[in-house]
């Protein structure tokens, strides 16, 4: 059974009061809730193993990106004699979007042996290629492939890098395409669910009503019960009417309307996974990390910026850092006070020490942001 999750711990300790004569606004939300963070050191043939590179073929997905990674490919072409004809690699982006890469041997510059990048051809003005999905990778027509002795393999070359997670629901896209998430707002569902007055971790639609027709597996429930506010994570669900959530609830049998969270997660600078901030407010980062089993340990660095010229990969100043030993457990509490610092957004970012998880333990990762505003 996960712990429930913590909304204002040490809050008054770390966050100032208001002035005399100033009304003061909290608002909490949470991040991540029982989180498993995924990630493994470079496999550079971790999607497609080693095959021999020729004229108009589908290769075979060996696996998939153990979670959103900077896809590359590496070619073995030592005279470097293939000149034309492209590399396509087809799938989705760490919000799910769709997202095309291709390399093109016909830039003599980035041609020949060796790792390649992969540029983004369907996707927003800017990005790399990282994916959460690879559906396809497809060679045209090449000119100069060498036989057996040219081969291509597909994966990441690089460790594990900064990871974000966030519950909320999707923003707009700005204007180059890149995909933003709001943590601080849900989706309502006025149809009534029910554990029919017992305490219990079953919890149903009122009278087959259909109310989990669009919440999934990972989602994030608000209950509101009396004026009090429950959060529980769905584990599992059967159908539009039964689901299973963390830890047990009662809710009366006449039942209760709720709202809920999508889960997202992104490894891509380019996504926009930032709380935005005022500057007359401060925000309370609390994170707890049950468990981890990585020789590295996991690694969290809480990240603020200014938004201006190059955001969102630009200008970002590293506020804290914190490393949670292998086998340990640890909280952690950081306030950002943007009346003193000039900052518009922040976020906290997750990472292996190692790049390497231990895939049999979950680290079970709760994060929340408290925004206090004067």
């Amino acid at each position: 059974m996960k712990k429930p999750i913590l909304y204002a711990l040490l809050l008054a300790a770390l966050v100032s009061l208001p002035a005399h004569g100033q009304t003061a606004s909290v608002r909490t939300a949470v991040l991540a809730y029982s989180w498993d963070m995924d990630g493994a050191a470079a496999v550079a043939d971790k999607v497609v193993t080693v095959a021999t590179l020729a004229d108009s073929t589908t290769f075979g997905i060996a696996a998939q990106p153990d979670s959103c990674r900077l896809i590359d490919m590496t070619i073995v072409d030592a005279n470097s004699s293939t000149d034309s004809g492209t590399v396509t690699v087809t799938g989705t982006d760490c919000l799910g979007f769709p997202r095309i890469c291709t390399f093109d041997f016909a830039v003599v510059a980035t041609r020949g042996s060796g790792v390649k990048t992969l540029p983004v051809t369907t996707g927003p003005t800017g990005s790399s290629c990282y994916l959460g999905n690879v559906a396809s990778v497809v060679t045209s027509l090449l000119n100069g492939e060498g036989g057996a002795g040219d081969t291509i393999t597909v994966g990441y070359t690089t460790n594990s890098a900064d990871a974000v997670a966030m519950y909320g629901i999707r923003g707009q896209d700005d204007p180059l395409g890149r995909h933003s998430v709001d943590p601080w707002n849900s989706l309502p569902v006025a149809l009534p669910i029910t554990t029919a007055g017992v305490s219990t971790t079953a919890v149903t639609s009122v009278a087959t009503n259909g109310a989990f027709t669009n919440v999934a597996a990972g989602d994030l429930l608000t209950i509101n019960i009396g004026g009090r506010e429950s959060q529980r994570k769905v584990v599992t669900r059967s159908d539009a009417d039964n689901i299973v959530v963390n830890s047990p609830i009662k809710i009366p049998a006449a039942g209760v309307p709720f709202t809920y969270k999508k889960f997202f997660y992104s490894t891509d600078p380019y996504d926009d996974l930032w709380i935005p901030a005022t500057a007359d407010s401060t925000l309370l980062f609390q994170t707890n990390v049950a468990a981890n089993a990585s020789t590295g340990g996991v690694v969290q660095n809480l990240y603020c910026t200014t938004k201006g010229a190059g955001w969102p990969t630009t200008n970002n100043m590293t506020v804290a850092t914190e490393t949670t030993a292998t086998g340990a457990a640890a909280k952690y509490a950081h306030s950002v006070n943007l009346n003193l610092l000039p900052y518009t957004h922040c976020k906290m970012a997750f990472r292996f020490g190692t790049g390497d998880d231990g895939d049999g333990a979950n680290e079970d990762i709760t994060l929340t942001v408290t925004q206090r505003r004067f």
